[in-house]
């Protein structure tokens, strides 16, 4: 992995202009922490170095979400530790013949082996990130370690190689690792992603005193859409190919079936897929992307006039129709 990741030196290192003291970010490469981790300095931890690993100058949680592209899966183990030995024993299972580094913090000791947990990834955007780091965190909890959930912030730092009272590490040569590509890891990350969606759901409906009722012609217009169109038909149609649940859009170049279908949505993992977003579709977001260009005005036009009818006739007509009569 030759990418040059953000960094700095001391926790309170920012570009930022409105701090006392702006420095420009260093950059530094996952093969020249690999070298420290060999040979680890010895400096207290407000001279210590860190990276963030995005190639995104910037220590702005939200401008790595949106803008960062990242490399690295990283995991923090301050609490029961296992030594690095056993930790590394761990690590191989999870990522056969993919690369890694693991090495120990300032704070360790020998019996506490306080560590970082490297794994370099093929570049990921900000989201599909956060999808990944979370899954790496489950899979480490559900082995008996405990990791640090901050690593799932977007702009958490992670120190690099420092030498305290007691240092071990291990590294692992090795292919970077492809969450999307590996089928077990892509569907834990599909579910995390439905674990938000459900979560984001929750919190509208308990917000629904003040949301938009669907009562208007347009809501009332996409409720019958996807109540009359499942999203797989919609899908089939656009000539995605099908393999259960799952979903492989016409133009991929990876032959992988990206989109998952749950609970009537779809949300696919492929970048090149036209529905490539942080969020899920239902059938209507579906029929604006893939049968009107995007275009969702154009979208209610088109299913009001030929796609959704009342009584024999569409349902445009029929709502022009109950308008006048409530005119008279």
């Amino acid at each position: 992995m030759n990418i040059k990741m953000c960094s700095g030196i001391g926790r309170n290192h920012t570009n930022n202009p409105d701090s006392s003291n702006p420095k420009p970010y260093l950059t530094v490469l996952f093969s020249y922490i690999v070298a420290m981790a060999a040979m680890p300095p010895t400096v207290l931890k407000q001279f210590a170095q860190w990276f963030i690993p995005s190639i995104l100058l910037s220590r702005s949680k939200v401008e790595q979400f949106k803008h960062g592209v990242f490399s690295c899966l990283v995991a923090d183990i301050d609490h029961n530790p296992p030594a690095v030995k056993k930790l590394a024993g761990i690590i191989t299972l999870f990522f056969p013949g993919c690369g890694f580094l693991i090495y120990t913090s300032r704070s360790a000791t020998e019996s506490c082996q306080k560590s970082h947990i490297l794994v370099p990834t093929k570049k990921l955007t900000g989201y599909r990130w956060q999808l990944a780091q979370s899954h790496f965190n489950d899979l480490l909890e559900q082995a008996g370690v405990t990791p640090d959930r901050k690593t799932e912030d977007h702009n958490q730092i992670c120190f690099l190689p420092n030498r305290g009272v007691f240092y071990d590490y291990s590294h692992q040569k090795g292919d970077d690792f492809d969450p999307v590509k590996d089928p077990n890891f892509r569907a834990g990350m599909i579910n995390k992603h439905q674990a938000i969606e459900a979560d984001k759901q929750e919190r509208t409906i308990k917000k629904s005193s003040q949301a938009i009722k669907p009562n208007s012609n347009g809501h009332s217009l996409i409720y019958a859409f996807n109540d009359n169109n499942p999203v797989e038909d919609l899908l089939i149609q656009k000539n995605y190919a099908q393999k259960g649940s799952c979903f492989r859009h016409p133009n991929s170049k990876t032959g992988n079936y990206s989109a998952s279908v749950k609970n009537g949505k779809v949300f696919t993992l492929s970048s090149s897929d036209p529905l490539y977003s942080p969020f899920a579709h239902d059938a209507f977001s579906v029929f604006v992307i893939l049968f009107n260009d995007g275009d969702r005005k154009a979208a209610m036009r088109n299913a009001g006039d030929n796609w959704l009818s009342v009584n024999g006739i569409s349902w445009n007509k029929h709502q022009q129709q109950a308008y006048m009569e409530s005119r008279k």
